[in-house]
């Protein structure tokens, strides 16, 4: 089986480019050298290729060169980054070698000897012939502003992508690589500013159900579909009324989902078996780029098991899932951290499902009228089960001047327990605290839930699933 891959060049792309370099301690890392590899590993195989011409022209020895390159491959192994081959052309282009770049040589000696994917590689790098390298075998070529970049921008003939470093590239492998996995009906796993999704092409039947059995989610629970513009709404709903106009404008991109009554061509896989589709225009830049590139709608949950806790960073999706998903678009931690605000507006009354990111206060006040929370409703939405977002520790919830009391008896017991603090109650720090827990190994977990205003009611609402009783499908 063939994997894509990602071909790197040296100096100037991963470190500085200082010229002829001798020792290891002039090797300098750029600062986002290590966060963006981290993000393309667990899809992709990693090469560096390196023209060093200084040792045709006997500026430095190949013995070097070479130790140099090993310490590079080295560092990059200490930060969990394993590069599969490094290859290195130590001629000057007059000698007419070859493996320099442009030429192909290296790059067809990866595909042989790792079965690597050409068509679905990139290459990225500092000087217009690494982007003639990526053309010449069918490849993406993109080009960073860093090192010679800038100096040879103008220089660019074959068609690339340019962007300002490292990091940037590997966002943009990371895009493409989602969208053209999407496209195939591949499922992957997407950050936004609430939770990291599970997402799969909602016109696709057979990957949405992939999704549910990833999940282990009831097939008659809806998905929300995420769109990459509030324009695209009226292509999933009869009508768009004019409270969803108006909530749209005010909330997209961002924390909020729509319940509509759907259009004829979103399917059942979806809904539930519903006449309804909910919504939402996430607000994280790589989600919004993956969705926009791909052009339609991707129904996406939340990227764990279903009923436990919701992941906020990709390492969580790792954890949870590991490699039942095709790819993990690693977005960093989401920052808001709950999910969000669903708001039903199937009847003249708006009626919010599920708190979240958008709070109560703020949907009143765009819509300058009482919008009340329902406990309980008829149409099936995302968190409404009374079990949810449930961690492997028991949780119990107790007043504020319960919580020593409750503590002691727990020491005095021996159980291994932890108190969520004022900090833990944030709603960017919720789940990775009730995932810390587990971690810990406790089996309770005590709790005081915040006042139920603003974002504390979706906090309160999250932690009193999270401790009602789990029923055995959890």
């Amino acid at each position: 089986m063939t994997t894509p891959a990602v071909f790197l060049d040296r100096d100037g792309t991963l470190i500085e480019d200082a010229g002829f370099l001798r020792t290891v301690d002039q090797v300098q890392f750029f600062p986002q050298t290590f966060t963006a590899l981290r993000r393309l590993r667990d899809a992709f195989a990693l090469f560096i290729v390196t023209n060093q011409s200084g040792v045709a022209k006997g500026e430095i020895t190949h013995e070097q060169a070479q130790t140099v390159n090993n310490f590079v491959v080295q560092r990059l192994r200490e930060e969990g980054i394993d590069i599969r081959a490094v290859y290195c052309c130590p001629h000057e282009r007059a000698d007419g070698c070859d493996c320099i770049k442009p030429n192909p040589y290296f790059r067809n000696r990866a595909e042989r000897e790792h079965q690597i994917d050409l068509a679905r590689s990139f290459t990225v790098g500092d000087h217009p012939c690494d982007v003639e390298l990526a053309a010449g075998v069918g490849a993406s070529g993109i080009y960073v502003l860093t090192g010679h970049g800038a100096k040879h921008r103008d220089e660019l003939q074959a068609p690339c992508l340019v962007v300002d470093d490292i990091g940037a590239a590997a966002d943009a492998i990371a895009v493409a690589h989602a969208v053209a996995l999407l496209r195939e009906g591949g499922v992957v796993a997407i950050p936004t500013e609430t939770v990291y999704g599970l997402g799969a092409d909602a016109m696709n039947e057979a990957a949405v159900e992939r999704v549910f059995r990833i999940k282990g989610r009831p097939t008659n629970h809806p998905l929300i579909v995420h769109l990459g513009e509030a324009s695209q709404m009226s292509e999933w709903v009869r009508e768009v009324p004019d409270l969803a106009a108006t909530l749209a404008e005010r909330f997209w991109p961002g924390p909020l989902t729509l319940i509509l009554p759907k259009s004829s061509r979103v399917g059942d896989w979806v809904t539930g078996g519903q006449d309804s589709v909910g919504l939402r225009v996430p607000a994280h830049p790589l989600a919004r780029k993956v969705l926009k590139e791909f052009g339609g709608g991707v129904a996406a949950p939340s990227a764990n098991r279903f009923g436990q806790v919701s992941p906020t960073t990709a390492e969580h999706v790792r954890q949870d899932l590991g490699t039942d998903v095709d790819f993990i678009v690693d977005g960093g931690t989401c920052n808001i951290g709950i999910e969000s605000t669903i708001v039903s507006l199937l009847s003249p009354e708006p009626v919010i499902l599920r708190p979240g990111g958008v709070t109560q206060e703020e949907i009143e006040a765009a819509l300058n009228r009482r919008v009340a929370v329902a406990h309980a409703a008829a149409v099936r939405a995302p968190g409404q089960l009374n079990s949810h977002y449930a961690p492997r520790a028991a949780v119990v919830l107790v007043a504020p001047h319960e919580l020593e009391q409750q503590a002691a008896a727990m020491r005095a017991a021996g159980t291994k327990f932890r108190i969520l603090n004022e900090a833990d109650l944030a709603p960017e720090m919720l789940y990775s605290a009730l995932r810390r827990a587990d971690a810990e190994g406790a089996t309770l977990i005590l709790a005081s839930p915040p006042t139920e205003s603003g974002l504390g009611l979706a906090v309160a609402d999250r932690l009193r699933k999270a401790a009602a009783p789990r029923p055995a499908l959890e």
